[in-house]
């Protein structure tokens, strides 16, 4: 069964269109394209494994309807590639499609990591990362009694020594939001709500009993750090995810987000807006998060990037 990265007319716009094919282009002339894997315009076979790359407005959003009744989400994956102008959010939470890249954010680097992930079930940081350029790779595993006073700065020392001074910060701002969202709601299993309501403070320390570890790896090249953790709760689901960032992004015609007062997925959706960020779930059996930035000082607001999969 062939790897179809699809562009199709009438899905899609021409500007991504343009970019998509540009950008596949270069990958092929390098040799980077994963095997197997081939580019197709307009000509939709639903028995390919498919990756269809669509732009959501008024003059596709009719065609985009009638393809959500024909395809099989099972063999076919989404990527809506967003702009300032549309509020492509309705149709995502509709169809549970939680793979958005904005425009300005698609480059041919994750194009190809896109690529590997959904044709070469490379999940978590493994589609970014090649073991020949890292700087850094290394897997922890967090378990028993954690403090939570200085936690990144006492559980990942090696890392941060690595890591260039201009981006010491924000990854320890960064690490601390992922891992603390996996101690909250897959080990101790606080609700959202709970957390909504600030009734609930995860303290000084927290126990992690055996069985639920949570596993963080991270990893660094030349040019970007990622971070990946992942809890055995399994309790996030793609359409909370989408929920969460909905409410904290403003799209077309909104001056601010319609959550600005919640207190979830708040820093999920600046993660969101930072870097690349990406979910790999499986109900009641784990949730892993990863994020990728470059090496940067600064929390530099740029267009949105999240992909995830559920198993």
């Amino acid at each position: 069964m062939k790897n179809i990265c699809n562009i199709i007319q009438g899905f899609c716009s021409s500007r991504v269109s343009e970019r998509i094919s540009r950008f596949y282009e270069i990958l092929e002339k390098r040799n980077l394209i994963p095997p197997n894997t081939y580019i197709e315009k307009d000509n939709l076979d639903i028995n390919n494994n498919n990756l269809l790359f669509v732009s959501y407005n008024e003059n596709t959003k009719r065609n985009l309807q009638s393809l959500m009744e024909k395809i099989n989400l099972k063999r076919s994956n989404i990527i809506i590639i967003s702009n300032n102008d549309e509020n492509y959010f309705d149709f995502a939470i509709e169809h549970n499609i939680c793979n958005i890249i904005h425009i300005e954010r698609l480059n041919e680097r994750l194009l190809l990591g896109i690529l590997k992930r959904f044709f070469g079930k490379k999940l978590g940081l493994k589609a970014f990362f090649e073991k020949k350029t890292n700087i850094f790779s290394k897997q922890y595993s967090l378990s028993g009694s954690v403090s939570m006073y200085s936690l990144v700065e006492n559980e990942f020392t090696d890392f941060i020594d690595a890591i260039p001074s201009i981006a010491k910060n924000t990854f320890k701002i960064n690490c601390h939001e992922l891992v603390t969202n996996a101690l909250a709601y897959g080990v101790l299993g606080i609700t959202p709500l709970t957390r909504d309501k600030k009734i609930y403070d995860l303290g000084n320390k927290v126990t992690i009993p055996q069985g639920k570890e949570v596993l963080v790896r991270l990893a660094m090249n030349s040019e970007i750090y990622g971070i990946s953790v992942k809890d055995f709760g399994g309790s996030l689901t793609i359409n909370r995810v989408l929920e969460r960032i909905r409410r904290q992004s403003v799209v077309a015609g909104e001056t601010i987000p319609q959550g600005i007062e919640d207190y979830t997925g708040r820093g999920l959706a600046i993660l969101s807006h930072h870097g690349l960020l990406t979910f790999s779930i499986k109900p009641k059996e784990f949730t892993e998060v990863s994020f990728m930035s470059r090496l940067e000082t600064i929390f530099e607001k740029r267009p949105i990037a999240i992909l995830a999969t559920k198993h």
